[in-house]
C-alpha cells in the first residue's frame, strides 16, 4: 500500500510536465496524436495560426510531419465548423454569400446544398436518385434532404461519414484526445533523456520534473524548444572590422573602400564608425593646380615633382613635335586643320594647343544652325545712333538716318549729326549777276549792287589812286573784314563836301568819289593768284582756289598738279579735345584716347576720355590670387593673403603661395597643412582645434558622448582618446568597449569558489552566489539532482503524508540590476501540476529579502501569479534595484475529490545583480 502511494505521489511531482512515450512508434500514431491537437485548437481557438508542439508527444524526428497535420486537421475542422453554419442558415432562409464574418467557400458550398437538399425533399423525390449523384456525398446535402432526424439512419451513410469526417469520437481514422494519455508514466527518478531519444537537437538534460533542451555554444533555441539555430552574433558595431593582431576594434575607411553611395555632385568625408556625403564645393585654380575636397583648397598637380626629365616621344593634340620640343599647331593656316566656314562670316582663331571658331564683329553663333547670323543691333539696342536719328540694321554691322532732312541751304555732317549751312557765295552755287556781290546768309544768300569805284563832285573830287598787289595782299589778311565809315562835313557857305576831316578805309577797301568805303576786287583789278588757281573776291579781300578739285581733307600741291592730304592734327584744322589724341589719316583724322582711357560720346556728339577701370572688365588682367587695383589709365594687382611674389626683380604680375608650414616652425601644435593662399592647423585624432586656431586640446570622449555609451562599464579619458574598463566580476569583450560575465561558477574555472559539499554556485552578472542546500527535518538531497531535497521513506504514515511536501526544490534566477518590466510584467518562473486533478492550488510567499539600506527592497507587489489550468507562472512586476537578495517559497497542492493529494515546494533564490549590465 505504501508503495503505491510513494509511486502517486511521484506521478504528481512529474506532472508538472509530464513526459510520455507513444503506445505505439509508428508514423500512424504520430499523425494520430498531431491531428487531434489540430482538432482540439481549432476547436478551442477557431483559428489555425500559431500551433504549438509539445516536445514531450512528438520526437524530432517527426516534427516536420507533425506540423503538417496539424495544419492539415485543423483547417479541415474549421471547414466542418463553416459548413455547419452554412446549412443552419440554408435552413434559416439566410443568403448563402456569407453575410457576417463568414465568408470561407464551405460556409457557401454546403449552405447551397442544403439548398438542393431542402428543394429535393419538398418535391419528395428521392435523395439518392442518380441525378443527384454529384451532390449525395456532402453531408449537408443529405442532413437536409433526409432531415436531422432520421439523417444518420439511412443506408450506407454511415461508411460514407467514415471516409469524409474528422472527429474524434467512435472507430473513425482518428483516436480520442482521451488516448492521448493512455501512455508509460516515466517517474521523477528515470533517466527521460536517456531513456527517449532524440528529445532535443543538440543536449537534453533531465530537470525536477521533466527535461529541457539546450544547444551548443553558438546556437539558440528555437521558439519549439526543441532544435537550434545559428547566433548571429557580431563582434564588432557596425562600421568596424576586427584586427584579429591586435584583438581591437578598427574604423572601416567607407570612403577608400568606396563603401559609400555618395552621388557624383557629392564627395565623401570618413567618420569613426561611418561616413558623410558632402556637398562639392568648387573652386576655381589656376593652371597647374586642382582643387582637394578634403582640403578645400587648390593643390600644385606635381607633374614633375620627380625632377626628372623625361625625352618627349609624343606631343599633346595640338602640339607637334619639333628639334625635341613641342610647338603649337596653327589650325588657322591650314583648312584642312579646322572646321571653320571662313566664308560664313566665321574666321579661325588660334589658341595654344587648339583653335576656336568666332563670328566677325556684327554676327553671332546660332546652336541651331551652327553658323553665325547677322546681329540686329536696332532690335537689341546695341547701337550708338542719336535720338534724332534713326537706327537702321545691315549685314554685320548699322547706319544712323537723319528722321528729317535738313532743308535747302543745309548739309548733314554725318560726325555731329547737325545741319552746317551752305555757303553758296563760296561754292558758287549763287546766281548774282557780274555786277553784283554775293552776300552768304544761313540757309541762303544775298547779292549787293557793286558801287562805282570813281565819283566826282562839283567842289572836290577823290582819286584813289590804283591798288597795288602789294596793298591787296594786305587787304586780304586785314584784321577788319567790314568797311570803315567816313563822315563829310558839309560847309555852310556852299553845296560842297568838305574833306576837312579825313578818315583812311581799312585794307581792302578805298574811298569813292563820295567818301565813302567800298570793297577793292583784287581779282579784277591784278589777279593776284598763281596760273593754277582761280582768284575769287570777298568782302575786303580774297582768296585764291586751286583749280584742281581735291576731295575734303586734301589741298592741291603748290604747282596745282595733284593733291595731298591735310595734316589737320599739325595744322591745328582739328575738334579733338583736350586730353585726345589727334591722329592723322588719308583725308581726315580720328580723335583717340591715351592708354588707359576710353573714348565716351554724350549725347550731343561731343566725344570725352575716361579712363578705363581695368579691374571691372569681363577678363581679368590680374591672376585669381591677386587683387587688382584701378589708377588713373593704369592698374596694378596686389598678391592677396597667403601669397607673394618673387623676389626676382622681374615686374611679374603672377603671385605664388607661401608654404606657411615650412616657412614659420611651430606654426601649429600639431599638424600643419599648406594650402593655395593659406594654411591650417588640425590636429591628431582624439584632439580638437582650441580658439586660437593653433593649439590642440584634448577631447573627452566620456564627458562629450556620456549619451552614446562608448563603454558598457566604467569609461576612463585619455590623451587623444579613451579606455573602457568593467567592474570586477567581468572582463573586456574584444570590442574594447562592452563588459562580458566572469562565470566563477564554471567547471574549467581554475579556482572553486563553492566548495561546501551541499553548495550550489550560481553565476550572476558580476559575481556569484554560494547557497548551502539544507533539507528539512526528514529531507534528504537527492543524489542525481543535487538542488533537490526528496522525502525520506518512512517520514510519514497514511493520509499525513498528503499534506507533506514530497519534495523540496531550490531554483535560482538571477537579472540585472534595474530589469526593464514590460507593462503585462515578465514571467520569471513556471510550475506545472499533473493533468488529471480536481483543483490545483499555488501559493506564493516572500521568505527572505537582503538587502543594503540605500536599495529600495522588493515588496508583495513586486511579484504576481498567474494559474493556467495545471500550471502557475510567477510574475516579476516591477522594476528591481541591485544588490540584492530574494528569497520566495511557491508551494503546489493537488485535491482530487476535496481531498489533499499531493504536495511539493519550489524555492526560488532571485539574485538581482549591482550593474544593469
Amino acid at each position: 500500500m505504501f508503495y503505491k502511494l510513494c509511486a502517486f505521489m511521484c506521478f504528481l511531482i512529474v506532472g508538472g510536465h509530464v513526459t510520455t512515450t507513444m503506445a505505439s512508434d509508428s508514423i500512424s500514431g504520430y499523425i494520430r496524436k498531431c491531428c487531434i491537437n489540430g482538432l482540439r485548437h481549432a476547436r478551442t481557438t477557431a483559428s489555425c495560426k500559431k500551433i504549438d508542439i509539445a516536445p514531450t508527444i512528438i520526437p524530432q524526428l517527426w516534427l516536420g510531419l507533425c506540423h503538417s497535420t496539424l495544419e492539415v486537421c485543423c483547417s479541415r475542422e474549421l471547414d466542418h465548423q463553416d459548413c455547419e453554419l452554412g446549412r443552419l442558415a440554408a435552413l434559416d432562409g439566410t443568403r448563402c454569400d456569407g453575410e457576417g464574418n463568414v465568408t470561407s467557400s464551405s460556409y457557401a458550398t454546403c449552405c447551397r446544398s442544403c439548398q438542393i437538399g431542402l428543394a429535393v425533399k419538398a418535391s419528395k423525390a428521392n435523395c439518392k436518385d442518380p441525378l443527384f449523384s454529384f451532390i449525395f456525398l456532402i453531408e449537408s446535402y443529405r442532413a437536409c434532404c433526409y432531415g436531422s432526424a432520421d439523417f444518420k439512419d439511412q443506408p450506407g451513410i454511415d461508411e460514407i461519414d467514415k471516409a469524409n469526417s474528422i472527429t474524434d469520437e467512435g472507430e473513425l481514422p482518428f483516436v480520442s484526445e482521451e488516448d492521448m494519455n493512455v501512455t508509460i508514466v516515466l517517474t521523477g527518478d528515470d533517466d527521460i533523456c536517456g531513456k527517449i531519444e532524440n528529445l532535443c537537437a543538440h543536449i537534453c538534460e533531465n530537470t525536477f520534473d521533466a527535461y529541457q533542451c539546450k544547444c551548443h555554444p553558438g546556437f539558440m533555441l528555437d521558439n519549439n524548444n526543441v532544435t537550434c539555430s545559428p547566433m548571429k552574433t557580431q563582434i564588432c558595431p557596425s562600421g568596424y572590422n576586427l584586427d584579429k593582431l591586435d584583438n581591437k576594434c578598427i574604423d572601416i575607411d567607407e570612403c577608400r573602400e568606396d563603401l559609400h553611395d555618395c552621388k557624383s555632385s557629392q564627395y565623401c568625408h570618413n567618420t569613426n564608425g561611418g561616413y558623410h556625403c558632402l556637398n562639392v564645393k568648387e573652386k576655381e585654380c589656376p593652371p597647374g593646380f586642382h582643387y582637394d575636397h578634403d582640403y578645400d583648397a587648390c593643390k600644385d598637380d606635381y607633374k614633375c615633382k620627380d625632377r626628372k626629365c623625361v625625352k618627349i616621344q609624343s606631343c599633346d593634340k595640338g602640339f607637334s613635335l619639333h628639334n625635341g620640343t613641342c610647338s603649337d599647331i596653327d589650325e588657322c593656316s591650314h583648312k584642312s586643320l579646322n572646321n571653320c566656314h571662313v566664308n560664313s562670316n566665321q574666321e579661325c582663331v588660334n589658341t595654344v594647343g587648339s583653335y576656336s571658331c568666332n563670328c566677325l564683329p556684327g554676327f553671332n553663333l546660332d546652336a541651331t544652325l551652327n553658323k553665325c547670323v547677322d546681329i540686329n543691333e536696332c532690335s537689341i539696342n546695341n547701337h550708338n545712333c542719336l535720338p534724332t536719328q534713326r537706327c537702321d540694321n545691315t549685314i554685320g554691322s548699322y547706319i544712323c538716318t537723319r528722321l528729317q532732312s535738313c532743308g535747302t541751304g543745309y548739309t548733314l555732317n554725318a560726325e555731329t549729326g547737325n545741319c552746317d549751312d551752305d555757303d553758296e557765295c563760296t561754292l558758287s552755287t549763287h546766281n548774282c549777276p557780274s555786277n553784283y556781290d554775293c552776300h552768304n546768309t544761313r540757309g541762303s544768300f544775298r547779292c549787293y549792287r557793286k558801287i562805282s569805284t570813281m565819283l566826282t563832285t562839283r567842289t572836290t573830287s577823290t582819286t584813289v589812286p590804283p591798288l597795288s598787289l602789294e596793298n591787296a595782299r594786305r587787304s586780304f589778311t586785314s584784321r577788319y573784314p567790314y568797311p570803315l565809315a567816313v563822315h563829310p562835313e558839309y560847309s555852310q557857305n556852299n553845296d560842297s563836301i568838305s574833306t576837312n576831316r579825313r578818315v583812311d578805309c581799312s585794307p581792302g577797301f578805298y574811298r569813292n568819289t563820295l567818301g565813302a568805303c567800298i570793297d577793292t576786287n583784287e581779282c579784277m583789278e591784278q589777279n593776284p593768284c598763281g596760273n593754277h588757281e582761280r582768284c575769287i573776291n570777298t568782302n575786303g579781300h580774297f582768296r585764291c582756289e586751286s583749280l584742281l578739285q581735291c576731295s575734303p581733307g586734301y589741298k592741291s600741291t603748290v604747282d596745282g598738279k595733284s593733291c595731298i592730304d591735310i595734316d589737320e592734327c599739325d595744322t591745328g584744322e582739328h575738334n579733338c579735345g583736350e586730353r585726345q589724341i589727334c591722329r592723322n589719316r588719308n583725308g581726315g583724322f580720328v580723335c583717340s584716347c591715351p592708354i588707359g582711357h576710353e573714348l565716351k560720346r554724350s549725347i550731343g556728339g561731343a566725344s570725352t576720355c575716361v579712363d578705363t577701370n581695368e579691374c571691372a572688365l569681363e577678363q581679368r588682367v590680374c591672376p585669381l590670387n591677386a587683387q587688382c587695383f584701378n589708377t588713373i589709365g593704369a592698374y596694378y594687382c596686389e598678391c592677396k593673403a597667403g601669397f607673394q611674389k618673387k623676389s626676382d626683380g622681374n615686374n611679374s604680375t603672377q603671385c605664388f603661395d607661401i608654404d606657411e608650414c615650412q616657412v614659420i616652425p611651430g606654426l601649429c601644435q600639431q599638424k600643419c597643412l599648406n594650402f593655395w593662399g593659406g594654411y591650417r592647423c588640425t590636429c591628431n585624432s582624439g584632439y580638437q582645434l582650441g580658439p586660437d586656431n593653433r593649439t590642440c586640446n584634448d577631447i573627452n570622449e566620456c564627458e562629450v558622448h556620456k549619451d552614446y555609451k562608448l563603454c558598457m562599464g566604467l569609461c576612463i579619458n585619455t590623451p587623444g582618446s579613451y579606455q573602457c574598463s568593467c567592474p570586477r566580476g567581468y572582463i573586456l569583450a574584444a570590442d574594447m568597449n562592452t563588459c562580458r560575465d566572469v562565470d566563477e561558477c564554471a567547471t574549467d574555472s581554475i579556482n572553486q569558489v563553492c566548495t561546501g559539499r551541499n553548495d550550489i554556485c550560481t553565476n550572476i552578472r558580476g559575481s556569484y552566489k554560494c547557497t548551502t542546500v539544507n533539507c528539512p527535518l526528514g529531507y534528504s538531497i537527492d543524489p542525481e539532482q543535487k538542488n533537490r531535497c526528496r522525502q525520506n521513506l518512512n517520514f510519514c504514515e497514511g493520509e499525513e503524508c498528503y499534506t507533506q511536501p514530497s519534495a523540496f526544490t531550490y531554483n535560482f534566477i538571477t537579472f540585472v540590476s534595474k530589469l526593464m518590466i514590460p507593462p503585462d510584467g515578465r514571467t520569471i518562473f513556471t510550475l506545472r501540476g499533473p493533468l488529471w486533478y480536481d483543483n490545483i492550488e499555488f501559493d506564493l510567499k516572500i521568505v527572505r529579502i537582503q538587502a543594503t539600506t540605500n536599495i529600495q527592497k522588493a515588496t508583495d507587489g513586486s511579484f504576481d501569479t498567474l494559474q493556467n489550468n495545471n500550471q502557475v507562472n510567477v510574475i516579476l512586476k516591477k522594476s528591481l534595484e541591485g544588490p540584492q537578495d530574494i528569497e520566495l517559497e511557491l508551494s503546489m497542492t493537488v485535491y482530487t475529490n476535496g481531498m489533499p493529494r499531493g504536495k511539493s515546494v519550489a524555492k526560488l533564490f532571485l539574485f538581482v545583480s549591482q550593474h544593469t549590465f
